[in-house]
C-alpha cells in the first residue's frame, strides 16, 4: 500500500471519526488491517498515530480493532532481516562488543622496567589527528541534513522554460527541507503547484506569476507553520485551494488565535465610533462577580444587527462584549 492510498484513507477515517459514524470507520479500519504498510511509509503519513488514539476508543470494537492493528504493524516493522546486520551479531550485542573490546584493551597490564611500570606509550600526534578526523565524517553523516532538489536529485522533466524550472525547484526545497515525504511526492506537489499558478496568469511568466509564486514559497518554507507544508503535501490541502488562499488564511494557528486576540484588543480600545462610556450595574463580572462596569456600544456587524456592547468591569479590569444589543 503506497502512501497516497494511506493519505486518502486517512482523510476518509478522519472524517468517519469526527461525526461518529462507526460502521464507515470499522470498514476504513479493516482495509487499514488488510494491509502493512511499510516503516517509511508510517512515518510519512502518521497514520499510526491515529489508529494508535483509537485504542481508548468508547465503542468496544474500535477499541479492539486498533490493537490488532497496531500488534500488526509492530510486528511486521520490528522484524529485522538477518542481513541488515553484519557478521551475525544483533543490535543489542554490537554496541557491548565494542565495550568488552575496549575494556580489554585499557585493562592489559602494562609492562615493567627496572621493577617499575613502564610509561605508557605515546600515540604519535599526527596519527592521533588523523584517527580523530576520520571519526568525523561520521559523525556529520550522522546528523540530519535539509534536503533540497540538489541533494535528492527527483526525476524531472523541464519545462523547458528555465524560469518554470527554477520556481518549481524552489517550491521543491520549501516543502522538502524538513519532510520526510517521498521526493517524487514533494515533486508532484511541486509542480501542480506552479501549473495552477502559470495557468492563473495566461501561461505566461509575467511579474504577477512570479509574485504570487513568492509569496506562497515564502508561506511554505515559514519554519513556523510546519502544518501548511504537511498539509500540502499529504493532500489534505488541495492544491486549487492553497493557490488562492491569502497570507491571512495561510497562517499558523497560533498566529491566527494572536491576530484575533490583538483584533478584539483593538475593538476594545476603540472610542471614536461610539458614545462615551457609561456606567451600569447590568453586566455581572464573570471573573471577581461584580457588578461595577463600564460599557459602549459600536456596530459591528451589519445594520440590520443589533449594536456590540463591550463591557469592561472596573473592579478586575476584566472586558467581554454582548451581541444582544441590550446593556
Amino acid at each position: 500500500m503506497n502512501a497516497d492510498e494511506i493519505i486518502q484513507l486517512k482523510k476518509s477515517l478522519t472524517k468517519a471519526l469526527e461525526s461518529g459514524k462507526i460502521v464507515s470507520v470499522l470498514e476504513l479500519m479493516n482495509k487499514l488491517k488488510d494491509k502493512v504498510p511499510s516503516k517509511e511509509v508510517l512515518k510519512r503519513t502518521e497514520i499510526g498515530l491515529i489508529i494508535g488514539r483509537q485504542r481508548t476508543h468508547p465503542n468496544p470494537e474500535v477499541a479492539k480493532l486498533a490493537k490488532e492493528i497496531v500488534k500488526k504493524w509492530k510486528d511486521a516493522v520490528n522484524t529485522i532481516k538477518p542481513n541488515d546486520i553484519p557478521n551475525g551479531f544483533t543490535k543489542s550485542t554490537v554496541p557491548e562488543s565494542k565495550a568488552e573490546t575496549a575494556k580489554s584493551v585499557t585493562s592489559k597490564p602494562s609492562p615493567k622496567v627496572n621493577g617499575k611500570p613502564r610509561p605508557p606509550k605515546r600515540e604519535n600526534t599526527q596519527d592521533s589527528v588523523i584517527s580523530s578526523s576520520s571519526d568525523t565524517p561520521t559523525s556529520i553523516s550522522s546528523e540530519k541534513q535539509e534536503r533540497n532538489f540538489d541533494r535528492d536529485r527527483p526525476a524531472y522533466k523541464s519545462t523547458n522554460n528555465s524560469a518554470r524550472d527554477k520556481c518549481v525547484k524552489m517550491l521543491y526545497d520549501s516543502m522538502a527541507f524538513d519532510s520526510c515525504a517521498d521526493s517524487d511526492l514533494i515533486l508532484l506537489r511541486a509542480i501542480t503547484v506552479e501549473k495552477t499558478v502559470f495557468d492563473q496568469f495566461g501561461r505566461q511568466v509575467v511579474d504577477k506569476y512570479r509574485d504570487k509564486l513568492r509569496g506562497l514559497i515564502s508561506n511554505l518554507r515559514d519554519k513556523k507553520n510546519p502544518g501548511l507544508r504537511k498539509r500540502v503535501v499529504d493532500g489534505e490541502l488541495q492544491v486549487q485551494n492553497f493557490c488562492t488562499m491569502s497570507k491571512e488564511d495561510m497562517a499558523s494557528e497560533e498566529k491566527k488565535a494572536r491576530d484575533n486576540e490583538i483584533r478584539q484588543e483593538n475593538l476594545f480600545k476603540a472610542r471614536g465610533a461610539g458614545p462615551a462610556q457609561a456606567e451600569t450595574d447590568m453586566f455581572l463580572c464573570g471573573k471577581c462577580r461584580n457588578r461595577k462596569c463600564t460599557y459602549y456600544q459600536m456596530q459591528t456587524r451589519s445594520a440590520d444587527e443589533p449594536m456590540t456592547t463591550f463591557v469592561t468591569c472596573t473592579v478586575c479590569n476584566n472586558h467581554w462584549k454582548d451581541s444582544s444589543g441590550d446593556p
